[in-house]
């Protein structure tokens, strides 16, 4: 056992009485002068704990019974509830069933799709170019809204360059080959017309009429493919598909052509001008075949993706290769979408896929300028928009050949390529063929 020698007992005692004594002494001599100096805290004291301290009090334990006469009966329910073993077996039970819906239901998920349901999908990503809609002279827009696996797929730009089709007329045909056609002729006009749009009137009708791209009105009035028209409205009609372009300080005829990429003596004789020191400021120049002029480019991926050649060595599986320069798909393939629309622009080309022979090379209704190649074993592939076509028919093309140049005729509105795989006679998913 331990023990405190004696000596150390002797001299806590002491200590404790001369402390006691202390005290004692203080309380004698100086108990008056301590009882004035606490007389105010004193007060403070009292007055905060009737005032402050015994209000709370009584309502804390007023709070606290109501609680205790709610919970009291259902106590012990409760805690039977918890702690019964077979409280976790229905949870678990619970929870096995959830992950088997779920599973369920993402059976059918494809790699276009992964992801899109979750939070940062839906923030970083804006998806509205899928829903295609008729632009119609009345009072609502008419949406034409197509549903499918593809058609809700994410599109890497959602302002990019799509087919447009119309309702009212068939847009595709899986046939192919036949005799090459020509644009829809129309009187040649010269100057900018004037038309006032009609009930009923759609820009796609009115630019059929006039033997235009639906982006040559878009852009001649300022529109969208989001834009409505009314009837009585008025819509600038140019007589070629181009753009308007309104001469500024500095601007030479030779300068405009390298901004747009069209060729100098091409905007002379549009415009019926004797010479190029014919520009004043202010006139207004057609320029034949262009696009609106953008000062910085449009990136939609990453620079290596947009620009990065198409593999021309065809790969192990087929023979099939990229068809086009970029790597933008900006629509995807579904029951009124037969191809898939990849993004480019006038400096971009189009290969052939495999090896084949050239069946149609020619203007094909909506498709605009197309080139269809037959590979012999049942599979067509057809490329449609073309701003200029290479290869005549008859011509035999190997994977990676260039078939023509991206451009934007036909029902387009931008400049972008529309390929389609055609299986005897039956649309396929290119994307089940080409990477």
């Amino acid at each position: 056992m331990f023990s405190i020698p004696l000596k150390f007992k002797q001299l806590l005692v002491r200590v404790l009485l001369s402390s006691l004594r202390g005290l004692l002494a203080f309380k004698r001599h100086g108990g008056g002068w301590l009882r004035w100096f606490s007389k105010p805290f004193s007060f403070v004291g009292v007055w905060l704990v009737r005032l402050v301290g015994i209000p709370v009090y009584r309502v804390f334990f007023f709070i606290k019974r109501q609680i205790a006469n709610i919970v009291r009966p259902t106590k012990h329910g409760l805690l039977h509830i918890i702690t019964n073993r077979y409280t976790v077996h229905v949870v678990m039970i619970i929870l096995v069933a959830c992950v088997i819906g779920l599973n369920i239901k993402t059976r059918a998920v494809r790699a276009e799709t992964f992801g899109q349901k979750s939070l940062l999908y839906a923030l970083v990503s804006v998806d509205d170019s899928q829903t295609i809609e008729i632009v119609q002279a009345d009072q609502s827009i008419l949406p034409t809204g197509v549903i499918s696996r593809y058609e809700s797929d994410t599109v890497l730009d959602n302002q990019a360059d799509v087919d447009l089709s119309d309702l009212q007329s068939p847009y595709t045909t899986p046939t192919t080959g036949g005799t090459p056609q020509t644009p829809p002729s129309v009187p040649a006009r010269s100057a900018v017309e004037t038309y006032v749009v009609q009930e009923g009137d759609t820009l796609g009708n009115i630019a059929d009429h006039y033997g235009l791209n639906l982006s040559t009105i878009l852009w001649a009035n300022q529109l969208t493919l989001r834009s409505t028209i009314r009837p009585g409205q008025e819509l600038s009609i140019l007589p070629t598909d181009g753009v308007l372009y309104k001469v500024t300080s500095g601007d030479t005829l030779s300068r405009i052509a390298r901004r747009f990429n069209v060729d100098a003596d091409k905007i002379l004789s549009q415009n019926q001008l004797a010479s190029a020191d014919r520009l004043h400021i202010g006139d207004r120049l057609l320029i034949p075949g262009a696009e609106p002029y953008q000062a910085a480019p449009r990136i939609t991926a990453p620079v290596s993706n947009l620009f990065a050649p198409s593999t021309k060595t065809p790969p192990a599986t087929g023979g099939w290769i990229w068809p086009t320069d970029w790597h933008v798909i900006t629509q995807y393939f579904g029951w009124k979408h037969t191809g898939v629309d990849i993004d480019g622009d006038y400096t971009t080309n189009n290969y052939a896929a495999r090896d084949g022979v050239v069946i149609y090379s020619g203007w094909r209704g909506g498709y605009g300028l197309t080139v269809e190649i037959d590979h012999g074993d049942g599979y067509v592939t057809r490329y449609g928009h073309h701003s200029k076509i290479y290869v005549k028919v008859g011509d035999y093309v190997t994977a990676g050949q260039a078939v023509g140049r991206t451009g934007t005729t036909g029902r387009s509105t931008g400049t972008h390529l529309h390929f389609e795989v055609i299986k005897n006679g039956r649309f396929q998913n290119p994307l089940d063929y080409v990477r």
